[in-house]
């Protein structure tokens, strides 16, 4: 497998996560480096950078000598992410709903129509990424752009797994996340954004648990754990 994409380090990235939910890697398990950036095509330097990415995301853990392991990784971890992401997504909703800009409506007008139409995954995962960027350029500074930017790796591919196995909800999701905003009610377009968010992650978890990456959900089950914390402290921003 030889890497086509701009940036190597987001793609070594791709490469890792695709592995674990393969279910090729496991928690605890060695990242051998050389070996990553032999089957890649790479140096070292973009596959140390990805991994970087990976720590960040929780999902690598590097000791000493420059060893890298897989960390603890089950649908708390997946859960975790999206409950951050979904905090700072409501933020930037509640900030456009707010301002009412009638060129960021228009644009997210268009979307949310070619969206209604669109069944095929990746026309529709691009979609909905270019609905959260134009959301998000419109919404935050540079520090909360930079903060968003981070969740380039976990989310993004986790939420493809429900957008494959349930994209008809999310297209609902993000029609009811339009309406707030076009209606100008900052409250409801930041609601709109968690369950939107809250959705994705559970459809994820639940796509994953199918193919056997995860095991079925037992008594130290999460998934409504956190949700209501977020909630309360997207409720009390009056940013």
């Amino acid at each position: 497998m030889k890497l086509e994409r701009a940036n190597t380090s987001e793609a070594v990235a791709a490469y890792v996560l695709g592995r674990l939910f393969a279910g090729e890697l496991t928690s605890g398990q060695r990242l051998d480096l050389d070996a990553i950036a032999e089957e890649l095509g790479v140096s070292r330097v973009p596959v140390r950078e990805g991994l970087i990415q990976l720590e960040r995301d929780g999902l690598v853990e590097r000791a000493h000598y420059k060893r890298a392991f897989v960390a603890e990784f089950d649908d708390s971890t997946v859960r975790e992410a999206f409950e951050l992401y979904g905090m700072l997504s409501a933020l930037t909703n509640r900030r456009v709903a707010r301002r009412g800009d009638p060129g960021v409506l228009e644009a997210l007008a268009k979307l949310d129509e070619a969206l209604a139409d669109c069944d095929e995954p990746d026309a529709f995962e691009a979609l909905a990424r270019e609905f959260r960027r134009v959301v998000n350029v419109a919404g935050a500074g540079n520090h909360l752009r930079a903060l968003l930017r981070s969740f380039s790796g976990l989310v993004p591919v986790a939420a493809r797994f429900a957008i494959d196995d349930a994209l008809a909800d999310e297209r609902a999701a993000l029609h009811a996340e339009f309406v707030a905003l076009r209606a100008g009610d900052p409250a409801a377009a930041g609601e709109a954004a968690l369950a939107h968010i809250r959705l994705t992650a559970a459809n994820a978890v639940a796509a994953l648990r199918r193919r056997g990456v995860f095991g079925a959900p037992g008594t130290s089950d999460t998934s409504e754990e956190g949700w209501d914390d977020v909630a309360s402290v997207v409720e009390g921003s009056q940013a």
